[in-house]
């Protein structure tokens, strides 16, 4: 279902004369006209009281108070501006160190990583029995070289002449026990 306003939209959106309507700019009665006003004239006036010397000395110390204000507003202002700027000339040098220092530190890493890469290959097994056979002139063990020891009469042997240790410290200390009483 349509509505008769859809059709006024179209039938108006191609018609030239109904967009000049729009532009329009004779003026309604509802406006008033413009009438250029006279323009007002400016006349210095002289001031006819005159003041004392005690309220022109009292003028000028205010009026140096304002300026004395002023000037430290503006050195405040300046030195804020000033102490901003330090900062951020501070915080890009820190900056820029970090960054330095940063890259320095991944430098000496992937050259540790290196060194200790070199170390695990100069360590391998491999290198060391290469370096046995060549610059040694050492030769791998052989089965008949090998030579096992009874460990047991091993600690025998050792029980009996700590034994005999203790003993005869027993009969040294009795010995002075005795040539002394």
């Amino acid at each position: 279902m349509t509505n008769t306003e859809d059709f006024r939209r179209y039938s108006y959106s191609a018609d030239a004369a109904y967009a000049l309507k729009a532009f329009d700019v004779s003026r309604g009665s509802q406006a008033p006209a413009y009438a250029p006003g006279t323009k007002k004239s400016f006349r210095v006036r002289e001031n006819s009281t005159k003041k004392s010397m005690a309220q022109l000395l009292y003028e000028q110390k205010i009026g140096f108070v304002k300026i004395v204000k002023i000037m430290v507003t503006a050195a405040l202002s300046v030195a804020m501006l000033f102490g901003v700027l330090y900062n951020y000339v501070q915080k890009n040098e820190l900056t820029h160190e970090i960054s330095n220092l940063e890259t320095q530190l991944s430098i000496a890493q992937s050259e540790n990583t290196r060194i200790n890469s070199e170390l695990d290959a100069l360590v391998s097994m491999s290198m060391i029995d290469q370096y046995a056979v060549e610059k040694l002139g050492m030769t791998k063990m052989r089965s008949n070289q090998i030579m096992y020891i009874d460990v047991s009469q091993y600690k025998q042997k050792r029980l009996a002449a700590a034994q005999l240790l203790s003993q005869s410290t027993q009969k040294e200390q009795n010995h002075k026990e005795v040539s002394s009483k």
